[in-house]
Parts: structure tokens; sequence; C-alpha cells
């Protein structure tokens, strides 16, 4: 199951939810969750143009923060062994969850993490974080090596499903829920892995 929390991201969910549907994975083994967390603008009138498929739940709720709206999709995601979420400002490439999928072969890995890039820089400041985000997806591969993890992205981290039995769901975190639940689940002594061949998209921030 994908979670996509989705607070005023009018102009960005359609791209989103079509990556997801566009992804080489077994259909009737992935469900995609949308979670309008008290959108204020068009959002809930793109995802609901979404509705007739069948593998997308909508779900609409009063706004309360990223965590809530994560929160959310897990407790629907009942028959999911592995549970992951998505920026609503973020696309995968259609191969990106068969690679992250196949981490948990390993039956000691808890969770994967994607590597993030830039989608389409434009001038030198976007490549500029381009080559940031590149150097933190080497990074972040390293510390995957160490078991030293300490982030869990929102673009398409994914996890088993018993890390939220054990541990718990996300927390408020002032916008680091995926930092906290990653050094959460190290006190914990859960593997964290990098599945550098499963790429995400995010747009350069200005």
């Amino acid at each position: 199951a994908i979670i996509v929390p989705c607070w005023n991201e009018e102009s960005t969910i359609a791209g989103t939810i079509r990556s997801l549907l566009a992804l080489e994975y077994p259909k009737d083994c992935l469900s995609i969750i949308l979670v309008n967390d008290g959108s204020t603008d068009g959002t809930a009138l793109a995802m609901e143009a979404f509705a007739h498929e069948s593998r997308v739940l909508l779900l609409h709720k009063e706004n309360g923060g990223k965590h809530t709206a994560i929160n959310l999709g897990i407790e629907h995601a009942t028959s999911a062994e592995v549970i992951g979420c998505l920026d609503a400002d973020s696309f995968v490439d259609s191969e990106a969850l068969l690679r992250i999928v196949a981490r948990f072969d390993d039956e000691k890995t808890m969770a994967a993490t994607p590597s993030i890039k830039i989608k389409d820089p434009q001038n030198p400041i976007e490549r500029l974080q381009q080559a940031e985000f590149n150097l933190s997806a080497f990074i972040r591969y390293v510390f995957s090596a160490l078991n030293t993890q300490y982030i869990t992205p929102g673009p398409f981290s994914l996890f088993r499903k018993e890390v939220f039995e054990k541990i718990g769901n996300y927390k408020h975190a002032h916008n680091t829920e995926d930092m906290e639940i990653a050094m959460r689940m190290q006190s914990h002594h859960m593997k964290i892995v990098n599945a550098h061949d499963a790429y995400v998209y995010t747009y350069a921030q200005p």
C-alpha cells in the first residue's frame, strides 16, 4: 500500500497519482491510498478524478498535519504487508517499486529508502539542488551499508507493517516526522536499507 498525504497540492497531485498507476507492479498487489488533509484549494477535486480507479482509495479529513494523514492511511492499509508513502509533489520511476520491494527479500529489513532526484532542473540554482540531492543519495547509500540511516524520506520510503505494530505510527515532529520515525526504528535496532536504483523525482524548491 502506498499512502499519499495531500495538503494544497492541486498542481502536482494528478502527476503523482499517474506515476503510481504506471508502476510496473502486479495490479492486484498494490493499493494507493490518497488522504486529503483538509486542503483549501482544488486538491480534493483533482483527487476525485481518480475515484474510478479500483486500486485507489480516497480519504478526506480535517487538517491535522502530515503525520495524521499518513496514520489514517496506515489504518486503512489493513491487508498490506509493506506500507509506503509518497509526497504529493513527487513522481516515481516505473520500476521503482519493484526495485525497492526486492530489498525486503532479506527478512531482517524493516524499511527501505529510495534514491531521490530533482525533476527537470531548469536554472543554476535548481542544478545546484540536483547536485545536493545526488550527494545525499550517495551518503544515504553509504549509511545503508553501515546500518546507520537516520531518515526515511517522505518520497517513497517503505516499511514492513510490523514496524508500526511494534513501535507505533508516525508522530508530530515539527515537519521532521520522517527523521523521528527512522531514529525510533534505530533505537529498536530495526534495519533500514537503501535502494539506490529505485528512483523518485521531486521538484526543486524556490
